[in-house]
């Protein structure tokens, strides 16, 4: 029972680390927004859980990952899509990053995988959450980071294309979490595509 509700702290942990640093990067309010990200970062966390235990599929978490981050960036705090795409990359390979140069500093270099279900792997986690989230709070204390403007590159139609996405990719996460007799994931799938679609639509209104 305790390694789920571990790997779950933990890896939430670490998604929030995520954005925070990728919304610090690019000067944007990340905290106006993190009920959202928060739940967010827990459907992913759970998705990668199941795909890490339940299936050999664990290599497809960090694009899922990045897909539930722009999709939030996208519908939630109104980036445009190529943006969003863009900041997701960047926050979630920069996390990474830092945590390849903890692994590497203070695990000597150890394998991840070999970490995995370890107060070890728990470490390490919370060491890289830790250090992310200072650097968020340094980048934000002394205003660094970019300020181009983000609308210059949004598209017509962004909103229709971003909603298709999102429901490809929930009968997509439900075929594969029906494969594996996941129906409970399922529902967390259907709770997350609701709350982006929901923003969607709200934002198709405003607009028009």
């Amino acid at each position: 029972m305790w390694e789920p509700l571990r790997f779950l702290l933990f890896s939430t942990a670490e998604a929030m680390a995520a954005f925070f640093l990728m919304t610090a990067i690019f000067r944007l309010r990340g905290i106006d927004y993190v009920w959202q990200a928060l739940f967010v970062s827990l459907i992913m966390n759970l998705q990668s859980y199941m795909l890490r235990e339940e299936t050999s599929l664990s290599y497809l978490a960090p694009i899922v990952n990045i897909l539930l981050f722009t999709f939030l960036l996208e519908t939630v705090i109104k980036v445009p899509i190529l943006w969003s795409t863009i900041i997701s990359i960047a926050g979630v390979f920069l996390y990474g990053a830092v945590q390849a140069i903890i692994l590497a500093t203070t695990f000597n270099g150890m394998d991840s995988s070999h970490l995995q279900n370890t107060t070890q792997g728990a470490l390490l986690q919370a060491l890289s959450s830790a250090l992310v989230f200072l650097m968020s709070w340094f980048l934000n204390t002394f205003r660094i980071g970019f300020t181009f403007d983000l609308e210059r590159l949004r598209f017509k139609w962004e909103h229709t294309i971003v909603t298709i996405l999102i429901v490809m990719s929930l009968v997509a996460a439900a075929f594969l979490m029906y494969a594996a007799d996941l129906a409970l994931i399922i529902i967390y799938f259907v709770l997350a595509a609701g709350m982006f679609l929901y923003y969607a639509l709200k934002k198709e209104r405003e607009e028009g």
